[in-house]
């Protein structure tokens, strides 16, 4: 029974020796998996590493640059700081994103249309000013200040609505503007030009003839005055020369030319001219009595006048003093001898005391005596002098003695009369000279200016141009009257009158915004992005407007969605060939360039993938290490229970074999 049952002990113990080898071998097996999954983390873990992608550059307004995965939505993407770059296909057509290309199709080629639906639009605020200023009433435009003292304020012929009308065209809502700056580019416009200039020119040479009739009138009216008589042409030849005995006649004379004139019916007579009277008041009249009270302030009699037949006279004692005049005063004083006086001339110094005033040497315009009272008169002449010319006021007075007043007679010398009117009336000729081109009714001098030889080829060119003018205005065969011709650069009054031909539709058009523009300078227009106010939006137009106009002019393909985000499509597409870059340059326009030339495309490694990769890598040699540690230590715990069971194998095996040895000699 005992050897049997260490038989059966070895081979128990034989049994699990050979299990516990082969779960040695199984492990070493699975140790060995681990070594190749390792090696495969690594590997993949090393790939990321390796691995680059192509990288797009943003930029914002510092110039700052931040980079995403290329691919074809964040290359096209709307960037007001980026360059603006597209993708073609082999046939020459631009790829687009779907809703590019849904809004290009929508837009049915409108580029306004087509820019709406990214949100903008061109406007200006112009017009909404002018509603705000003027309502529904007509634009003003200036306000002159007329001679007369009033003031005459000019208005468009249209309101704020009207104008707009006319700037932008209305043409496709079935009017007749065709808008600003297709009417200055029109036919129409350019054809007006040239008859306009030629009327112009026409009618300033005829206004010059009219003028030189004007003056040959003048020239040819004679003034009279008691029998003396004298044209306006030898009047002025008069003015020219020296005074001398026909001074104070000839002023008269020309008092009545100018009547005559406007008995003639010569003149414009309305209330254009201002006269200011002694007292400062102004008041205004036409022209020829607006001469007339220059005519009046002129005159000077030619007889004695007492001007003042009485004087202050002060007493203080024996003196007295009679004032003449602001500047001097005369000083009598009674002499201790009987009947003798002191006469003295006396004027105020700066100080406002009175001082003997010197007399006056030849020429030197103050005061002398004409005749200089001896010591026993009361009586003398006196005469004072205008500045630089030897004529005087002449001035006698009679001083009686005992009594609080003086008699004074003030007296002109015939020569001083005489200079007087000849330099008042030298410069009221030289004024009427100068003034009577805007002071004459021209039309009163049309029939002369036509009828004369001299004159009669400016007359003809001026009516040619002016019925050329006219029948373009007012339509073929209808060249008008004459009185209607100087009324033609008038858009208002042509319109009025019916000039409202196609023809001259654009011209009255470019007038009536010109006038306008005059006073409030140009409509400024601008992009502007709905619910974005602070939007790029003109930047933003102006990129939309590039793509649109690509998308005409060669042609586009919508890519898809996924492919549009995905950038290795985009890196396969581009590496292939498959699609070619193009970008807008300064000019707007679009040229080809290789990707690789791009200097917003960079190659870099893909930070994202190596991220995950890594965390990958860490996570899977962890769990291999991990488990190459629980196998090691398997590995171990086998060792030692086959060392045990080796050790218990052998031992049983030593006693079994003692065991049949002592049999066997006991038996043998």
């Amino acid at each position: 029974m005992g050897m049997a049952a260490s038989q059966a002990r070895l081979l128990s113990i034989t049994t699990r020796m050979s299990d516990n080898e082969l779960r040695s071998q199984l492990i070493n097996n699975q140790k060995m998996r681990l070594a190749t999954e390792s090696s495969q983390v690594s590997e993949n873990y090393i790939n990321a590493l390796n691995e680059a992608q192509y990288m797009f550059t943003n930029y914002d307004a510092d110039n700052k640059a931040t980079y995403q995965q290329l691919t074809f939505n964040s290359m096209t993407a709307f960037n007001e700081y980026n360059n603006q770059y597209g993708v073609s296909n082999a046939a020459g057509q631009i790829l687009v994103s779907e809703t590019d290309g849904k809004r290009f199709e929508d837009a049915d080629g409108d580029l306004a249309t087509f820019l709406k639906a990214y949100g903008l639009e061109y406007k200006t605020t112009y017009f909404d000013e002018l509603t705000n200023l003027y309502g529904t009433g007509p634009v003003k435009l200036d306000t002159v200040n007329n001679i007369d003292g009033t003031t005459t304020t000019n208005y468009s012929r249209y309101n704020a609505e009207e104008i707009q009308k006319i700037y932008e065209g209305d043409q496709d809502d079935g009017g007749i503007h065709a808008g600003y700056e297709n009417s200055l580019m029109s036919t129409s416009y350019n054809d007006y030009l040239k008859l306009e200039d030629k009327y112009v020119d026409a009618r300033e040479n005829y206004y010059m003839i009219i003028e030189d009739v004007m003056r040959e009138y003048a020239d040819g009216i004679t003034g009279e005055y008691n029998g003396h008589s004298i044209s306006y042409k030898d009047l002025l030849t008069y003015t020219q020369g020296s005074a001398d005995g026909n001074s104070i006649k000839n002023l008269y004379a020309f008092e009545a030319l100018i009547n005559k004139m406007e008995d003639q019916g010569k003149f414009n007579l309305d209330a254009n001219y201002e006269y200011i009277d002694a007292n400062g008041v102004s008041t205004y009249m036409s022209f020829p009595a607006y001469m007339q009270k220059l005519i009046d302030e002129c005159k000077y009699t030619n007889n004695d006048t007492t001007k003042r037949s009485t004087v202050p006279v002060s007493y203080n004692g024996n003196v007295a003093t009679i004032e003449l005049d602001d500047d001097y005063v005369i000083e009598i004083t009674k002499n201790t001898t009987a009947n003798t006086y002191t006469t003295k001339v006396l004027s105020y110094d700066d100080t406002g005391a009175l001082v003997e005033a010197p007399q006056s040497e030849d020429g030197d315009p103050n005061w002398k005596w004409i005749t200089q009272p001896t010591a026993n008169q009361t009586s003398g002449t006196i005469g004072f002098y205008e500045e630089g010319y030897d004529y005087g006021d002449n001035f006698q007075y009679t001083f009686t003695w005992g009594s609080d007043t003086a008699s004074v007679t003030e007296t002109l010398k015939n020569n001083y009369n005489q200079f007087v009117y000849f330099e008042n009336l030298a410069s009221l000729v030289d004024y009427f000279n100068d003034a009577m081109i805007n002071a004459f009714n021209p039309e009163e001098f049309n029939s002369a200016a036509q009828n004369s030889g001299n004159y009669q080829q400016y007359y003809n060119d001026y009516v040619n141009a002016a019925g050329d003018l006219y029948e373009f205005i007012f339509g073929q065969g209808n060249r008008g009257q004459f009185d209607d011709y100087a009324n033609l650069d008038d858009y208002k009054w042509c319109l009025d009158k019916g000039g409202t031909s196609q023809n001259y539709q654009s011209v009255a058009d470019v007038k009536a915004i010109d006038e306008v523009f005059a006073i409030y300078g140009e409509p400024k227009y601008a992009y502007v992005k709905e619910g974005d106010g602070d939007a790029n939006a003109d930047a933003e137009a102006e990129w939309y407007t590039n793509l649109f106009n690509r998308m005409q002019d060669g042609g586009y393909k919508v890519i898809e969605n996924g492919l549009a985000s995905s950038a290795e499509w985009m890196r396969y597409a581009l590496e292939s060939g498959l699609i070619k870059m193009e970008q807008v340059d300064k000019n707007n326009k679009w040229s080809s360039i290789t990707f690789t030339s791009c200097s917003d495309i960079t190659e870099q490694t893909n930070d994202v993938a190596v991220t995950i990769a890594e965390a990958e890598y860490n996570k899977a040699m962890n769990k291999i290490e991990n488990k190459d540690k629980v196998y090691d230590m398997e590995l171990k715990n086998i060792d030692t229970e086959h060392t045990a069971l080796q050790t218990e194998y052998d031992s049983i095996k030593s006693a079994l074999d003692k065991n049949v040895e002592r049999n066997f000699k006991l038996y043998s």
